[in-house]
């Protein structure tokens, strides 16, 4: 069983979670870019963790957690790759600019 711990840190993990997805109005009011990859750690982190845990015995709230987690991250990794994808082929994601000087 993960001790108390990691249980702590997988709960804190949830309250970023949680924290990011109430900031998401904000973040779509910005134009998509290259700097949304960021999100994407805690993401993987969080539902790597969870699978982690249950896979070595952990149940609860955690078993009922890892499917939709890993569900929902893959779905948010899924469509910041294609937004990615887009920009690149659309000359966005990295906007050459001239040297000055």
């Amino acid at each position: 069983m993960p001790d108390m711990l990691a249980h702590a840190m997988v709960g804190y993990a949830l309250l970023q979670f949680f924290l990011m997805i109430r900031i998401l109005p904000w973040v779509f009011k910005q134009p998509i870019n290259g700097s949304y990859w960021a999100f994407s750690f805690g993401l993987t982190a969080l539902s790597t963790d969870i699978i982690r845990m249950v896979s070595r015995g952990d149940r609860g709230i955690l078993e009922f957690l890892a499917m939709p987690m890993l569900v929902a991250v893959s779905l948010a990794l899924l469509l910041l790759a294609l937004a990615s994808l887009r920009l690149l082929f659309t000359g966005k994601l990295v906007p050459l600019r001239p040297i000055e000087g």
